[in-house]
């Protein structure tokens, strides 16, 4: 009885091992049947364009594209992809789904960003007649343009070619160049100036006064140069032989007055200047503490005008809105007011 149940037992066993051994070399693997035989869209270009995916399939295919910025079309099996104008600066991808029957694979879109790069700052130039070449580099359409009959521009083979001419109007004068490429919109501001025949000489300090009426007095806007070659600036107010010192960027033609600088005497007064802020009704004399104001010319008044504005360097939220000219005694005693300027501005 045992030896029988032996023999039955390693008959199973053998059934066994020969059912793992069939179920083995039976195994099916799935294998997709859709072959990527070529493609050129894994670096498209940046300008609108066309690409090819050619495919390998046992049945017709059918492709469809994840994004709006490009087509997809099928010739057989061939997919033709086109692509609009990637205006951003970023590259930007999508996928391709093809199908045939019941496989699936994908396929890269990727398209290069937008390139836009002009070597040139604000021109500030003098008044004598100019011709610039200003590189750019783009992988898009460049063009430029300007609204001013004294600017031309031409946008060819990577150069921005700027003319200017003599500038012979007798005040400062400016415009812009504007260019684009793609969604990039930009511009170059051109500024003529030269000190001496533009800007400097007589001019008006305009202000409000206490009692709230326009009142002015007459100024002028003066440059010294000292043995070293370094060009100070003042504003002098002849009527009471003042001299205001002022500091100027000559490029960007910013004039900057400080509060605490003696500027003369009246009678046995010295007179010093002060900042107040109306609103908050607060003084200062800290000659850290400063006004600013940029020369422009407006045609329409044909006047150059500059406005003194606070310019932050008030601390505690201050805000310079008024130049006093205070007096002082020889003991540094306050005497009060010489003069009340509120929103000082100059106009030529």
């Amino acid at each position: 009885m045992k030896k029988i149940l032996n023999i039955i037992l390693l008959t199973l066993v053998v059934i066994g091992l020969a059912s793992c051994s069939d179920s083995e070399e039976g195994e099916y693997t799935l294998t997709n049947s859709i072959k990527i035989v070529s493609q050129n869209v894994s670096d498209m270009p940046v300008k609108a364009s066309e690409g090819t995916i050619v495919v390998e399939a046992p049945s017709a295919i059918d492709a469809t594209a994840s994004s709006d910025w490009f087509t997809t079309s099928v010739s057989g099996k061939t997919i033709t992809v086109k692509t609009t104008d990637n205006t951003g600066l970023e590259y930007r991808s999508g996928k391709i789904t093809v199908k045939s029957g019941n496989d699936v694979t994908e396929v890269a879109v990727i398209q290069k960003g937008a390139i836009v790069s002009v070597e040139a700052q604000n021109l500030y130039l003098n008044d004598a007649k100019a011709d610039l070449q200003i590189p750019y580099v783009t992988n898009l359409d460049f063009k430029c343009y300007t609204a001013e009959d004294w600017i031309t521009c031409k946008a060819e083979g990577g150069v921005l070619s700027v003319g200017v001419a003599e500038n012979a109007t007798g005040h400062i004068r400016s415009g812009y160049i504007y260019y684009e490429a793609g969604s990039t919109k930009d511009s170059i501001f051109v500024q003529q100036c030269e000190l001496e025949k533009n800007l400097l000489g007589d001019m008006v300090l305009g202000f409000y006064n206490s009692k709230g009426e326009e009142d002015a007095l007459a100024a002028k806007f003066v440059a010294s140069t000292d043995t070293a070659g370094v060009t100070s600036y003042a504003i002098v107010i002849p009527d009471y032989e003042f001299i205001i010192p002022v500091t100027l960027n000559e490029k960007t033609l910013t004039l900057s007055l400080n509060a605490g600088q003696v500027i003369g005497k009246y009678q046995e007064y010295f007179i010093l200047t002060k900042f107040y802020d109306l609103e908050n009704n607060e003084m200062t004399a800290d000659d850290k503490v400063s006004v600013s104001g940029k020369f422009r010319y407006y045609d329409d008044e044909e006047v150059t005008y500059l406005e003194f504005e606070d310019n932050g360097s008030w601390s505690n939220g201050f805000s310079a809105t008024t130049l006093i000219l205070n007096a002082y005694d020889g003991k540094g005693n306050d005497i009060g007011p010489f003069s009340i300027m509120h929103f000082p501005y100059l106009l030529k």
